[in-house]
């Protein structure tokens, strides 16, 4: 009965085309149906196992939903696909973060950064599950020098703040936020 089911929905997928459901399941991811996108990602890799952005995108709405046991899995049959899927190996360290599991997190961080040494993505990913896993020092001197090639990034400025704070270095804390102060209405004062 199962493989009869697969076969219809093949049928229907042949009449529809493949592009029309990614078209409607990543409208819906945008909008956040993310029940409604999973849904038609699930078609989509159960009549073509080998699509890869229809697992990686289901691995993505899974994770919307919480549902990481299944976003794991998503991702996994994804990066069998293609390897070396940064985005993919994002979104497994990810999933891992969600789930507490930080030494996996950090893993996977660490293979896409192998993968690819400048994306700012996966290094401010790895200087995060380095703060939750207790490792300061490390996440510090990542999110400074992510700060330095991101000087506007407030996002940057905060985490950097907060892992000083944890570090229990408070005057460091106090005299970063005032260089960043004085930098910002520099770069003010410029742009005018």
């Amino acid at each position: 009965m199962f493989g009869l089911k697969i076969f219809q929905r093949k049928q229907k997928l042949k009449s529809r085309t493949v592009e029309n459901y990614l078209v409607d399941a990543i409208y819906a991811f945008e909008n956040r149906e993310y029940e409604k996108a999973g849904g038609e990602f699930r078609i989509i890799t159960r009549a073509f196992p080998e699509h890869p952005l229809a697992h990686l995108m289901l691995g993505r709405s899974l994770i919307e939903l919480g549902e990481f046991e299944k976003a794991t899995d998503a991702l996994f049959k994804h990066l069998r696909i293609v390897p070396e899927s940064i985005e993919g190996l994002i979104y497994l360290g990810l999933t891992y973060y969600e789930c507490g599991k930080l030494e996996s997190a950090r893993e996977r961080f660490e293979q896409a950064m192998e993968l690819k040494k400048d994306s700012l993505m996966v290094r401010e990913n790895l200087a995060i599950t380095r703060m939750a896993a207790g490792e300061l020092d490390k996440a510090l001197d990542e999110l400074i020098s992510l700060h330095d090639d991101r000087p506007g990034d407030t996002n940057l400025v905060e985490l950097i703040i907060l892992t000083l704070g944890r570090l229990g270095k408070w005057e460091a804390a106090k005299q970063y936020v005032h260089r960043m102060r004085e930098a910002s209405l520099t770069l003010e004062m410029e742009q005018e």
